[in-house]
């Protein structure tokens, strides 16, 4: 692909040479028609300069200078030859009243005749001659235009260089710095037709910024979060190494099992929520019944509802549509019905809703269990942040999953009491169809 620089070079340069070789095509056949002119002027001025007592004796009155070589030729009224210019071919009598062009013998001429007091008088030109004269006359005029065009490239090249230098600056700009130097880009200097790429580039470079500063905190969180529980599988595994009796043994071991879990879930979550935070892709939009969702979630929880005594249902089933990614929405509901059911009370309910309202789908998950008090809940979506007092174990990101799909979606996610005067009601509404 051609550089922008070379592109501008060889279409100036090519114009100009356009402009050079039309204006010499143009200067050549004015000046040939102008030669015409002249040469037929001087055709008639000869005819009718010959005396009437023209005699072969007398002097030669044939140009000497060869653009002016004439054959001129005079016959009498009988038709007999009374003068011929000497050391010129001899043309045949035409008995012209005016100018033609004639071929003889390969060559091209320009003749005029003219009968005056009895004689008929023949003057002929080559049109190599005007030709040669018409080239020579164009080749002197049109010489200094060669000079100038040469001159006008050499200052297109100064002037594409002189032009092109923001190009070469903000080029060395990028490409000397480091993947760490995310810093924006000056516009104060760059011309008008650069400030869009450098606001752009500067638009991505705070992208990237942002994408390298989430996923350094992510692995410095990460990192915090797995210390402490391979800490306490390490210690759990050397109580169980040290006990004494079976009864110890099976003890240290079941409570491995439970760290064993926790450190599963935690490292669950963590590669859900890594999944998660790239943004959706257009092609992974599909149309998502989100009616069927709930009924899969309340089938893919019924056991844990069970095992704890918690009634899981759908409140008022209906079909409602939406635009999404099946995978990231069934990972939203799993994470908001995991938590209803691990920080609900043995007894209690959570109600499942999916709906229309003001022309937005909605998807609600409500508890009855202690809830949320109300100044904590602005920091629930922050990672691996846990309110004090729970006595259910987790790792504090789940609803962080949750609010990266739901950002994907351009939902909103909503935190309230439940109608009881307790509990959590967590309404996710989706963005409203756009007709296309």
């Amino acid at each position: 692909m051609t550089s922008i620089r070379q592109r501008l070079l060889l279409g100036l340069l090519g114009a100009t040479l356009l402009c050079v070789l039309g204006a010499g095509a143009s200067l050549y056949f004015s000046l040939l028609e102008e030669t015409n002119e002249i040469g037929d002027l001087q055709l008639r001025q000869l005819a009718v300069a010959v005396p009437n007592e023209f005699a072969p004796d007398t002097a030669d009155a044939t140009p000497q200078d060869p653009e002016e070589a004439y054959v001129l030729q005079s016959w009498d009224a009988a038709g007999a030859l009374v003068y011929a210019a000497s050391g010129k071919p001899q043309l045949p009598r035409y008995l012209l009243d005016g100018y033609t062009r004639i071929k003889v013998n390969g060559t091209r001429w320009r003749i005029y005749g003219v009968t005056r007091r009895g004689r008929y008088v023949q003057v002929a030109q080559t049109m190599t001659v005007r030709r040669h004269l018409a080239a020579s006359m164009a080749w002197r005029a049109g010489s200094p235009l060669l000079v100038f065009a040469v001159l006008l490239a050499l200052m297109m090249v100064a002037v594409v260089a002189r032009a092109l230098k923001p190009l070469d600056r903000l080029a060395d700009s990028v490409a000397g710095r480091s993947p760490d130097a995310l810093t924006p880009l000056p516009t104060q200097e760059m011309p008008p037709e650069l400030r869009p790429v450098v606001l752009a580039l500067n638009g991505l470079m705070q992208k990237f910024d942002e994408a390298i500063t989430a996923q350094r905190t992510f692995v410095a969180d990460a990192a915090h979060e797995l210390r402490s529980p391979l800490t306490a599988l390490k210690l759990q595994l050397q109580v169980a190494e040290r006990a004494t009796s079976d009864a110890a043994r099976s003890a240290a071991l079941r409570k491995l099992h439970d760290r064993l879990d926790r450190s599963t879930h935690l490292v669950r979550q963590l590669l859900s929520l890594a999944r998660h935070e790239a943004a959706l892709a257009p092609a992974r939009l599909q149309t998502v019944d989100l009616g069927q969702l709930l009924a899969g979630a309340v089938a893919d929880h019924g056991a844990l509802a069970d095992s704890r005594e918690i009634d899981l249902g759908v409140v008022a089933p209906a079909q409602v549509l939406v635009q999404g990614d099946p995978d990231g929405l069934q990972v939203l509901l799993n994470n908001l019905v995991d938590n209803a059911l691990r920080y609900t009370q043995a007894g209690g309910t959570v109600d499942l809703q999916a709906a229309q309202q003001d022309g937005r789908a909605l998807l609600r998950v409500r508890d009855n269990g202690p809830g949320v008090p109300e100044q904590h809940r602005v920091r629930l979506f922050d990672r691996f942040y846990r309110p004090d007092g729970n006595d259910a174990w987790g790792c504090g990101l789940g609803l962080s999953i949750v609010r990266n799909i739901a950002d994907h979606h351009r939902a909103e996610i909503e935190l309230a009491e439940s109608g009881e005067g307790r509990g959590l009601c967590v309404t996710v509404r989706f963005a409203p169809v756009t007709a296309t």
